[in-house]
């Protein structure tokens, strides 16, 4: 029982402030699932009286909008690693 590992409040470790980034990724997340979840309740109610085709072609939108969003989202965390203040890992040729 000596030797167990610290727990998290015992080192005096504090969280970190989320970023705007973040906070308008969650906001975005939040969004998409309201939708997501409401969306095919309100067809199978025929809520939104427009023709089938409009309903088609305005799903069709949202998944293209979803999916540019997750394009734009791994592009982002790809230029945000590349751009972090980690440097690369170094090779050594005596290995």
């Amino acid at each position: 029982m000596e030797h167990r590992p610290a727990a998290v409040d015992e080192q005096g470790l504090e969280p970190e402030e989320i970023g705007s980034g973040s906070a308008v990724a969650i906001v975005v997340v939040a969004v998409v699932c309201g939708l997501l979840a409401a969306l095919p309740a309100a067809v199978a109610l025929h809520a939104p009286g427009l023709p089938e085709g409009w309903v088609a072609a305005a799903l069709g939108g949202f998944a293209g909008i979803i999916f540019s969003l997750k394009l734009a989202a791994g592009a982002w965390g790809v230029v945000a690693h590349l751009w972090s203040g980690y440097p690369a890992p170094v090779v050594s040729d005596s290995a």
